[in-house]
Formats: C-alpha cells, structure tokens, sequence
C-alpha cells in the first residue's frame, strides 16, 4: 500500500491527463519507447555471475537458465527492497499475492509454479529460508498479525552483496543508459504543460 500511495501523491497532477489527450504519433511513440523497456527488462536481474559463486562460500548462485523468469526476477526485486525496510521477511502468501498484483500472466499461474519458484532461489541460496520458532515473536509479528504460517522467507545476504556491487551478467543486454534514454524520449513526447510539470517533479 505505500508504494501506491507514493505514486499517487507523484501523479494526482495529472489526473485530467490521459491516453485520449495524445495525438496518434504520440501514443505510438510511447508505446515503442515502453515496449523496448519492457524487452530490457525481461533482461535485467536474472541472474547474477562472477562464475556463479561467492568468494568464500559454500552456496553457488546459478548462472542464466531456462527457470530464472520474469517470476524469478520479480520475487528476488521485491524480497530486495523488503530487506531495506522495517521487516525483511515475507510469508509464501504474501509472495504470490505481490506476484498476482502485477497482472496479466502472473494472475492465471498456479500457486504451484510459484512454490517452485521460490524451492528453486532457496537451493540456489539467493532466498533464505526460516521457520517461524527460529524468529523472535516482535518479528513474525512485522510479518502478519495472523500466524497462519510455517516458514518465512528473505533475500540472503550473499545475494545482495552481489546484487550491490552491480554484477549482473546481463548488462551489456539491459544497460542502464538505453533505459534512461526511452525515458527521456517519452518525457520529450508529451506535450510541452505536462512536461514541464513532470520535470519540475523529477526536480522534487
């Protein structure tokens, strides 16, 4: 919920701005600009490298493979900026509920492919894995106010060690400059009021 109320309070400017405000050449430039952001994205976090293993240590993060998906990617993002916050954990419910807030195909997959998911980044090492007896009672009480659960789940120290030096193996396929550059290009596409108005937000 606060990451919705956070773009709200950025957008409510723009609420008597919409699709139907632009012009054909407008919308159809957006739409390529989002589109090739999406297609870096599929790219981006899949994977991290340095031979797939951690100086001195045991557990050995997988290299790229045909189950690190957009749903694999999407689980190690959040469970990633949950560790910045208050609480780092996460039940399974709360996972797949995240997951099936995005919409389109994250909705019609089954609990089991996320359950998957999941097994897989925990034998990888890049989740890890606690019951609940191994947590103080403050703890599962940031989690839920309900214990309806067994096992909670966080991003592993070692994974964000890695994630925070910025090995990726995929930046050359994903670079963070054609990302900034489809921004600036649909920024420059809108028309000139909202604009400036987007920019003096950026400036915020």
């Amino acid at each position: 919920m606060a990451e919705i109320y956070k773009i709200q309070k950025y957008i409510k400017n723009f609420e008597d701005f919409n699709w139907s405000d632009l012009d054909l050449y407008q919308k159809t430039t957006i739409a390529y600009h989002i589109l090739d952001i999406s297609l870096l994205a599929k790219n981006f976090h899949r994977s991290v490298r340095n031979k797939g293993v951690i100086n001195g240590e045991d557990k050995k993060f997988s290299k790229a493979q045909h189950d690190r998906d957009e749903i694999s990617s999407l689980i190690i993002i959040k469970l990633t900026l949950k560790y910045l916050e208050e609480s780092p954990w996460m039940t399974l419910n709360q996972i797949i509920h995240f997951c099936k807030s995005k919409g389109g195909k994250f909705v019609e997959l089954s609990r089991d492919t996320y359950e998957r998911r999941v097994s897989s980044l925990c034998l990888s090492g890049e989740i890890h894995k606690v019951h609940i007896k191994e947590l103080k009672d403050e703890d599962i009480a940031k989690i839920s106010h309900t214990r309806n659960f067994k096992y909670a789940y966080k991003v592993s120290r070692e994974a964000n060690e890695i994630h925070r030096k910025g090995e990726y193996n995929v930046a050359k396929a994903a670079p963070l400059d054609n990302f900034l550059l489809n921004m600036i290009n649909i920024i420059n596409t809108l028309p000139k009021n909202i604009r400036s108005e987007l920019l003096e937000k950026i400036k915020d």
